[in-house]
């Protein structure tokens, strides 16, 4: 139903989000047998690791001994849990973790934390079996778009698939996404406006058994290919787990005590009543990146503020680029200057 509900979204639109919210970052649901306390004890420490790899974005290594010590005090972990049935007499555990000390853990593991606001990923996928190749939709090819959602969910990773309706069929052929013809790509993915777009091609080599999977990042300085073999639901899993985990390496914030230290000025224009500027801070505060704000000076419409960072400017200029509320102000003839104070346009609750 999400995904329909999504995709209905994405056709009455007529410009779509840059980003999306995800929710439920420290929530999970993991499939039981029974409701003993020993299954619960497993369970748990699945939900944990889905947790873990959730928030950070990243696949976090379960023999680390932080993390064993935490499977071992589990329970100051949990917040609740419940159980949940499912179809065929199925039930499922449902587990909210602590948000507090499930970043604390990421923090002593030195994994980063990647906030709720994460980029929009368009997937344009070429599928060839039997020498014939076609470009994999939610209609066309279910199971393969299955598991696509599946793991994505798992990631909290936000993707979208092409619809390849009209449109889309004018702007792009299957073979533009095989061969990464990147300007017709581009072309047909402005509708979707998405902050990332990958283009990959699935296929069998000629008398092979392993299937493979070709992907890469249409953006400028992300043109490597990266190449997966295995079978057809491994590949297409690990996809989403690598495109997740390079975009958690520039989009999450690896806190420090060195960073929770520094303030940082930054400007904000626009800013035409109290009222606005309320919205703004609140705004910010509800960044991962930002830990305090302080105001330093009003000057008209601009406002002067000084952030309390958990991580570093480039990680709050990442961060912010995610965020339709603000637009970056920048002077590329500016002299390079350390003490340089970003400059934002404040653009309202959006």
């Amino acid at each position: 139903m999400y995904r329909i509900i999504f995709l209905i979204f994405l056709l009455l639109s007529s410009k779509c989000i840059q980003s999306a919210e995800v929710s439920d970052l420290y929530q999970f649901k993991v499939l039981v047998s029974d409701k003993s306390t020993y299954s619960r004890d497993q369970a748990s420490k699945a939900a944990l690791l889905g947790v873990l790899t959730k928030v950070s974005g990243s696949t976090v290594d379960s023999e680390l001994p932080e993390i064993k010590d935490a499977f071992n005090n589990i329970s100051q972990f949990m917040r609740k849990y419940q159980y949940q049935d499912a179809e065929y007499g199925e039930q499922y555990l449902i587990i909210r973790f602590d948000n507090n000390k499930v970043d604390s853990l990421l923090n002593e593991t030195g994994y980063p934390i990647w906030g709720n606001r994460r980029p929009l990923v368009l997937i344009w996928l070429a599928f060839e079996d039997a020498f014939q190749r076609d470009l994999v939709t939610r209609e066309g090819f279910p199971q393969i778009e299955q598991v696509l959602s599946d793991q994505s969910q798992k990631r909290a990773l936000p993707i979208v698939l092409p619809l390849l309706d009209l449109e889309d069929r004018v702007n792009i052929t299957v073979s533009d996404v095989w061969a990464n013809f990147s300007e017709p790509v581009n072309l047909a993915s402005k509708r979707y406006n998405p902050e990332r777009i990958v283009t990959a091609r699935l296929y069998k080599p000629h008398q092979q058994t392993s299937w493979h999977l070709d992907w890469r990042f249409t953006h400028d300085s992300e043109l490597a290919i990266e190449s997966i073999i295995g079978d057809q639901q491994q590949v297409i899993s690990q996809m989403i787990d690598d495109i997740s985990s390079a975009l958690a390496g520039r989009y999450g914030v690896n806190k420090s005590q060195e960073n929770n230290q520094r303030g940082e000025l930054f400007m904000l224009s626009s800013v035409d009543s109290y009222i606005e500027l309320e919205h703004a801070k609140r705004r910010l505060l509800t960044l991962n990146v930002v830990q305090d704000i302080k105001i330093e000076s009003i000057a008209d419409s601009k406002v002067t503020l000084k952030l309390i960072l958990n991580g570093s400017t480039q990680d709050l200029v990442n961060t912010l680029s995610l965020d339709k509320g603000f637009k970056r102000i920048f002077d590329p003839f500016a002299p390079v200057d350390e003490n340089t104070i970003e400059h934002y346009q404040w653009l309202g609750l959006r």
